[in-house]
């Protein structure tokens, strides 16, 4: 029997995974098809522009058998809240490499993971659960990635960092070598991190400073 892809959201991330997903998915050894979007706002695609429902509100979704979930929302609060409630109600999420992404050895990446074309990711690097790494996106030797973080577009984590629970790193950010980006700080678009960033603030600018 066939396995019924599900994603989680419905927004720009989702639907931009969804176009890839022939690509992340080929060469897999089971049968698949793409059932549709679980979004708490089900008149989302009422434009008719997807021709896949949205299945359900994520609130009221309840895992069947053959579902595989991929996590399709960016907010690291969001995503971590639902994947823990899902999991919960015996969901089982997977994690999707496109086969432009360049991955090097010994680089172990967690369950609910999406590593979009042309990302890198060098040598000896662990990455947690729920990581989205987007378009370009480059992560250097000896990096520790935390649960749920968000790496946007041609942003670059080089060696020896550590990125904490929940980080939003935004597109063209840098994190320079051996720098600590604690919990839940979020990183402005094309900023400069040259020491460590403390939980749950912003930073911007060339270097970053707190907002």
């Amino acid at each position: 029997m066939k396995k019924r892809v599900i994603i989680v959201g419905a927004g720009g991330l989702a639907r931009m995974i969804f176009s890839w997903l022939p690509a992340f998915l080929e060469g897999e050894e089971w049968d698949w098809e793409f059932a549709g979007f679980l979004d708490d706002n089900l008149k989302n695609f009422e434009n008719g522009s997807y021709d896949k429902p949205i299945l359900s509100t994520i609130k009221d979704y309840m895992p069947q058998e053959l579902d595989v979930l991929i996590m399709g929302i960016a907010n690291p609060t969001t995503k971590l809240s639902i994947s823990k409630e899902l999991e919960q109600r015996g969901a089982s999420f997977m994690t999707l490499i496109h086969p432009k992404a360049m991955i090097g050895r010994n680089v172990n990446i967690g369950r609910g993971c999406v590593v979009s074309p042309g990302a890198v990711l060098t040598c000896d690097i662990e990455m947690s659960h729920f990581v989205f790494v987007n378009l370009y996106t480059t992560i250097g030797h000896d990096a520790k990635i935390g649960e749920g973080c968000t790496l946007n577009a041609h942003s670059d984590v080089t060696g020896y960092t550590e990125l904490g629970k929940g980080v939003f790193l935004g597109s063209h950010s840098v994190v320079t070598p051996g720098m600590k980006v604690r919990d839940f700080a979020k990183i402005g678009a094309g900023s400069v991190v040259v020491r460590e960033v403390k939980s749950e603030t912003t930073v911007f600018g060339i270097p970053a400073k707190r907002l």
